[in-house]
């Protein structure tokens, strides 16, 4: 009974202590001997708190055995009520009274260092002076804002506002140049033109009514002094002012978020004329979102910008950078300011002292700027206010952050989760589950710009973001030696006061470090993969979250179990392990276990059923999963489960789909869920209960998949019972065997991704094309699909695909397209198909897709499938007649009407394109002359294409000609001739295609060698891929007219041997990117002879920055690349002939990255670092990559 007396004192002292720290927090401390006091409080708070956590974990434990579940401290006799418990009792006593004793001790500095609630613990954060600003304060060094102006401009002229005030609020991070930009605007002669009154006050941190609308009046009353007038006289004297006039008032830099106060002030401003406007600049959307929903989100400057104004605030030119090599330096340094103005400004001020030396530029750049010494007006005092207002639960979820990487891409659910394992989520009722009150916290903070560059999936879900580097540098600072990053530079053990460690280096490192017991998080964050056969942990008892994630592990140590605290354990993407230690079972407190990409992982350790407390259980892209162990339903704590094994009847361990049936009523906050091994449930109704229903699982996405391999009678009858809700946003079906796919598809209303895998026998899809939210369509491997079914009302105006953003289908060999439904007998008809036993006056009734040009097309092996995106044209059939007819039409339609449907189809009317992403149109309405784009696809009954083609497609600017088995022909200069605008030209697998065949003295009809020379200078191709044309074997003739080519790919071309000098070296001079890979007949060592040296003097390299050998003939590197005075990257892949860098490699002084891959290990061990013979003509590279 004394232990459970004491530990309740013990907790009501805790609570005193945290009120008191977070008391502390809300003010500006400024003595250093209170600061150390109130960090002697934390970790005492720290250490408790292990200790109560001990307590709760041991009687969490025996309630698994006993069954006992009531809350630890009111069952605390536990413990005592037996023999055998005396030790555990005497030790835990033990540790009460040391704490105790420590707080005692702490009590008393308080005495010695003079502190109390109310003195020294500094003024609060929002009694903070701040700096006046004022509208016409000189602008020396604004830089890069030009754009910004002319947007924020254009908002205050526009009268086209049904209020008559109409607010704009100006948002970014401290630093950004807000109120520089609002004075710019403020000052600008349009301005001062367009408003009658013009109004700026300084609102800053306190936000107080009746002081902001004293300053009004003052600035409308021109000074006039209002003291001695009450509140309704003052605010007479302002309603006289501004009645009935144009005014534009600044609220320059408002912190408030109390939408109250706001509408108390906006109320005594809305009398006035129709234009007015109300300009706020603010830190944060959530300020904004107070006052209005318009914004003008403020960004960093680029490169060129920031570098100008740095050389400004350094008093440095251009010349003297350049000349002392400092330019890089300059361009690293800019990157810890992160484009932001202020941060720029700081260090210029600072780099105005250091001499044009590049060690003190180096040294300079080795300093976090965090850590570099700054005035009061500089950017990390900046920043730190806005951290000093952030409410004392988001202070330490924030300064968690700096754990990562800079640059990171944060995922908001790891962050939670994390947060969770650290008890910084604190529900206040049992309304929101934790994980939905810390989703509260990460858009708080998002809000008040701590985040930022968000990405979200297809649902508007925010599944990636990122810290600023500014913010990344406070989290650092205000962290402190809490949260710290070890790397290898480090000595083998923890600061003083560490509980949250990030590693970054090799795993096996971290068996010196002291076994620290304090440590809470530790993260193995390690940037290159490697194998560790066998990870040991264990000597880290107090953690609460461990995350290990792809570095390769092949197995955890069964003492995992010792850490009996832990909340979250991250092991994803550790594709070499296998399984888990089923002494997990023993981590009686986890709640999050995220075992994501672990490829070769086989099972669940038995023993999970029994983690009671488990919350969240990610297994997706678990691919080696056979089955969840059975009594997986007693996890009855589970809010997230992402996948769902159904194993094998024969397998008794196995959990079988009547187990996901108990979980669907706690699953109902699951954003995703795949059920796996369909294949064997061997009847639905024997499975699960009668009464269930995958409709009452609210999930956003459903994937349902079965092995593509074992083939089921009853898929169309399981498939049918696992029916999701009708508002599910996302559908995945894999390896279903059925031949149709259920007609509840059409009646997914909400709808926004389908994707459809390996479905070998079904052979059409229900309609979607009504769905008004669908965005995203993927089809890949139906080797029976024929056609996608239109909906009933395709016969007349509607909208296709009203929200299609993304398409794509891939392996769809008898895909023809989208068909209607006959009225008449209800069967699938084909729109008047193309058929080669068909006339050709049919032809031109042939109907094709046509998506808008904002719709992303991804299509590929689709042989019978042709459509249109805007001005492109995709040509995918087995026969010539189609290009027949374009040619026809080109010939009868001088001037085809784009959209134009024809009269003998009335039953498939073409859609409003304004509301269409795809619609329907017919060949002979084809607008041939302005097509931009071609692409010929899979055409075997012809050798060559028609000369009146290239004539009728003037426009084309991108031809690319595909998959062409019988091609024999191709007339390059044809193609030059008449396509004059082409600026992107492919050709890929033609393998009966021999492009040196033409020679330059030829007549095609074209105007021979006298009209290509006409073209000299004037054509616009720029890029040339050339792959799998096997029986070419030279560069063609017409090459030597290409005098604006900038990028040539030649790739898989076996038959390829020569490149001759007279069109190969002109192209060098215009060329910025060279790839030649997997030629093996091709002797580059060869192309050119030392005697073609001689035509170097008149020609200048100095463009190609990009050049790429992979799998090529070379006994040494061609002889012109020394004369590459701009290459910047040198890749060399496979070249086996290769033994020895050349002695002239030294003069590629311009080279930023050499990559020698697969190549003879002699030139390997040649380039080896510092000892290698060929090292120093490459030491001079700063990134090499030698394997």
């Amino acid at each position: 009974m004394w232990c459970q007396s004491e530990l309740r004192k013990l907790q009501d002292t805790i609570a005193a202590i945290s009120a008191l720290l977070r008391e502390a927090e809300k003010r500006q401390v400024e003595a250093e001997d209170v600061k150390d006091w109130l960090k002697k409080l934390k970790d005492v708070v720290y250490d408790a708190d292990d200790l109560l956590d001990d307590f709760s974990t041991e009687a969490l434990r025996r309630r698994r055995v006993t069954g006992r579940g009531k809350r630890i401290l009111n069952e605390v006799h536990i413990f005592f009520s037996s023999s055998n418990q005396l030790i555990y009792a005497s030790k835990m006593a033990h540790r009460v009274m040391e704490i105790r004793g420590r707080i005692d001790a702490i009590k008393s500095d308080k005495f010695d260092y003079n502190v109390s609630r109310s003195n020294n613990l500094g003024s609060f954060v929002e009694n903070r002076p701040r700096p006046q600003t004022y509208p016409f304060d000189s602008e020396p060094y604004v830089i890069g804002r030009e754009n910004d102006k002319k947007q924020v401009v254009q908002f205050l002229l526009n009268p086209d506002f049904e209020e008559n005030v109409s607010i704009l609020a100006i948002v970014g991070v401290g630093g950004l140049g807000k109120t520089t930009l609002a004075r710019l605007v403020f000052n600008d002669e349009s301005i001062q033109k367009y408003f009658e009154l013009k109004l700026w006050v300084c609102v800053s941190t306190n936000f107080c009514v009746e002081d902001i609308l004293r300053k009004i009046k003052r600035e409308c009353t021109s000074g006039k002094d209002l003291t001695s007038m009450n509140a309704v006289g003052s605010q007479n004297v302002l309603g006289e002012e501004l009645h009935k006039k144009k005014y534009l008032l600044v609220l320059d830099d408002v912190w408030n978020e109390n939408r109250y106060e706001w509408l108390k002030l906006e109320g005594l401003l809305v009398n006035s004329a129709r234009g007015s406007k109300i300009l706020v600049t603010a830190r944060s959307r959530r300020v904004a979102t107070t006052m209005t929903r318009t914004f003008h989100e403020l960004s960093g400057l680029p490169e060129h910008d920031s570098l100008t104004l740095l050389m400004r605030m350094a008093m440095k030119h251009e010349h003297e950078l350049r000349n002392q090599k400092l330019d890089a330096i300059a361009k690293e340094i800019l990157k810890k300011c992160a484009g932001v103005p202020l941060a720029i400004m700081t260090i210029g001020r600072l780099l105005l002292f250091l001499s044009n030396n590049e060690e003190e530029w180096l040294n300079f750049n080795n300093n976090d700027l965090s850590r570099i010494d700054q005035k009061e007006g500089d950017i990390m005092p900046s920043l730190k206010l806005s951290y000093d207002f952030l409410p004392s639960h988001l202070k330490q979820c924030f300064a968690y952050c700096s754990l990562f990487p800079k640059d990171y891409e944060l995922d908001p659910l790891e962050l939670i989760y994390l947060w969770m394992a650290q008890g910084f989520i604190r529900p206040l009722d049992n309304k929101k589950t934790v994980e939905e009150v810390g989703y509260d916290y990460f858009m708080e903070l998002l809000s008040r710009s701590f985040f930022q560059d968000i990405q979200e999936d297809h649902y508007g879900n925010i599944v990636r973001c990122k810290m600023h580097d500014l913010m990344h540098d406070l989290a650092e600072s205000v962290a402190g030696d809490i949260c710290i990053t070890i790397d290898s530079s480090h000595a083998k053990s923890f600061p003083k006061g560490a509980r949250h460690v990030s590693i970054t280096f090799d795993l096996d490192e971290i068996k010196g470090f002291e076994r620290d017991q304090r440590i809470r998080s530790l993260f193995l964050m390690v940037e290159k993969r490697i194998l560790i056969a066998h990870l040991e942990v264990s000597y880290f008892r107090n953690l609460r979250a461990l995350r290990i994630r792809a570095v390769n592990i092949k197995a955890i140590s069964k003492s995992i179990s010792k850490l009996k605290h832990l909340r979250s354990l991250d092991l994803s993407e550790n594709k070499e392990l296998t399984s888990l230690p089923n002494s997990i079972s023993r981590l009686c407190n986890l709640e999050i276990l995220n075992l994501s990409s672990c490829h070769k992982l086989k099972g669940l350790p038995r023993g999970i059923t029994k983690l009671v407390n488990l919350r969240q259980l990610d297994l997706i892209d678990c691919y080696a999963l056979t089955h969840m162990p059975r009594g997986i339903g007693k996890l009855t704590s589970l809010q997230m489960l992402n996948v769902f094994v159904v194993g094998k009847k024969s397998n008794r361990n196995a959990a079988r789909l009547n187990e996901l049936s108990r979980l669907a009523g706690i699953l109902l906050r699951n954003k995703g869920l795949i059920i796996e091994g369909l294949e064997n449930v061997e009847s639905i109704s024997s499975e699960v209960d009668a009464s269930f229903s995958m409709e009452k699982l609210a999930i956003q996405k459903l994937g349902l998949h079965w092995c593509p391999d074992e083939v089921r009678a009853n898929a169309e009858e399981v498939l049918q019972r696992l029916r999701p809700h009708r508002d599910i946003r996302g559908l995945d079906i894999l390896g279903y065997d059925g031949v149709r796919l259920p007609s509840w598809l059409s009646q997914l209303h909400d709808l926004v991704e389908i994707r459809i895998f390996v479905c070998q026998q079904c052979n059409h899809l229900p309609p979607l094309d009504h769905l008004p939210f669908l965005k995203k369509i993927c089809l890949d491997s139906l080797d029976n699909l024929e056609c996608v079914e239109l909906s009933e009302s395709s016969g007349t105006l509607q909208s296709f695909y009203p929200s299609l953003k993304e398409i794509e289908l891939y392996n769809l060999d008898k895909f023809k397209g989208w068909e209607r439904r006959s009225r008449r007998d209800n069967r699938i008809e084909q729109e008047e198909d193309i058929r080669e036993e068909e006339e050709e006056d049919h032809s031109s009734s042939y109907m094709l897709c046509k998506f808008v040009d904002n719709v992303k097309i991804d299509i590929d092996s689709c042989p019978k499938f042709s459509y249109m995106q805007g001005e492109q044209l995709h040509v995918s059939v087995t026969t010539i007649k189609l290009l027949e007819q374009l040619l026809r039409n080109a010939a009868d339609h001088s001037d085809p009407q784009p959209g134009h449907h024809p009269t003998n189809l009335p039953s498939l009317a073409v859609p409003n394109p304004s509301t269409s992403k795809m619609t329907f149109i017919s060949i002979t309405s084809i607008p041939v002359s302005a097509l931009t784009s071609l692409a010929i696809d899979s055409m075997n009954d012809a050798d060559h294409l028609p000369m009146e083609l290239f004539q009728s497609v003037p426009s084309l600017k991108s031809l690319a000609i595909s998959n062409w088995s019988r091609l024999k022909a191709l007339s390059g200069r044809a193609i030059l001739r008449y396509l004059p605008a082409l600026e992107k030209l492919e050709i890929y697998n033609c393998e009966e295609l021999d492009l040196s065949t033409e020679d330059d003295d030829e007549d095609d009809g074209c105007g021979g060698g006298e009209g290509m020379h006409q073209l000299q200078g004037g054509h616009k191709l720029r890029q040339i891929t050339i792959t799998e044309v096997h029986k070419t074997r030279s560069l063609p003739g017409w090459f030597q007219y290409l005098p604006n080519l900038q990028e040539l790919t030649i790739e898989t071309c076996f038959g390829l041997k020569s490149l001759p000098r007279r069109l190969f070296l002109p192209l060098l001079t215009t060329l910025e990117s060279l790839s030649l890979c997997d030629c093996p007949e091709l002797d580059l060592s060869r192309t050119g002879e030392s005697g073609d040296q001689q035509d170097m003097s008149n020609l200048q390299f100095a463009k190609l920055r990009d050049l790429s050998f992979w799998g090529e003939k070379m006994e040494t590197l061609p002889w012109w690349i020394q004369h590459l005075t701009n290459l910047e990257s040198l890749s060399i892949r496979r070249c086996t002939d290769l033994k020895a860098m050349p002695e002239w490699f030294p003069q590629l002084t311009s080279l930023q990255y050499l990559e020698v891959y697969g190549c003879e290990k002699e030139l390997t061990r040649r380039c080896k670092r510092k000892t290698g013979e060929d090292w120093p003509k490459i030491s001079h590279i700063p990134r090499l990559y030698v394997v």
